[in-house]
């Protein structure tokens, strides 16, 4: 092209700085127009890679100071056991949340929002903390009541783990509502040792993968 060869021949007389100041005068907005297009082709190219992932399972550790995250040999001993491709299927353990209702008032405590906001928005499917945590958190009701026929299979096969919350309602009569699982003997205990005064395991209230905590339960679980 013509122009393009007056271009070349135009820059060649200049110095290399007068050269930039030339392009960048001249053809800022060819630039900007260019680095948007990149960075818009960036986001969409990231964005469909996310999105072919399935959510497969969110859980929320609670309490513990233990690598358990992506890539720990917890994380991938679960894949393994569940047969879940990573490719595909998005599984995350949320590491480094540090409450105790039990013990304290959680007011301002960044990890309890946090959590609260996971819970709320639909994306934590479940939650994993000492007992007594677990029980003081199912008090906000954010956790599932395992009596909704949703969770039934899991009660079925664990019903002696039950972990219960009462209240009193209206009429003053005590209720119990089952709230959690008993996890305390399972390999989070004896393998990795995540806690060192016994666990339990709480369904969000709103679930979405209700099956895969069902198959977290069997993996922490192994037949007991």
């Amino acid at each position: 092209m013509e122009w393009l060869k007056q271009e070349r021949q135009k820059l060649k007389t200049m110095t290399p700085a007068k050269q930039l100041e030339y392009i960048w005068q001249y053809y800022k907005l060819w630039l900007c127009g260019f680095a948007a297009l990149a960075a818009v082709l960036v986001y969409t190219g990231t964005s469909i890679a996310s999105a072919v992932k399935d959510n497969y399972l969110y859980l929320v550790f609670v309490g513990t100071y233990a690598d358990i995250g992506e890539g720990s040999a917890f994380y991938k001993d679960f894949l393994s056991f569940s047969g879940t491709d990573p490719q595909t299927q998005s599984v995350i353990f949320d590491t480094g949340n540090y409450f105790n209702m039990a013990e304290e008032d959680v007011t301002g405590n960044h990890y309890f929002e946090k959590v609260t906001v996971l819970i709320d928005s639909r994306t934590a499917d479940a939650l994993v903390m000492e007992p007594d945590n677990l029980t003081a958190f199912g008090a906000n009701g954010r956790l599932m009541d395992l009596s909704d026929p949703r969770a039934r299979l899991l009660t079925d096969q664990y019903a002696d783990r039950l972990i219960t919350i009462s209240f009193t309602d209206e009429q003053g009569q005590i209720q119990n509502i089952p709230v959690g699982f008993d996890i305390s003997d399972s390999i989070l205990m004896t393998k990795f040792n995540l806690y060192a005064d016994g666990c339990a395991l709480g369904i969000s209230s709103d679930a979405q993968h209700i099956d895969a905590v069902g198959q977290f339960l069997n993996y922490l679980l192994q037949g007991r």
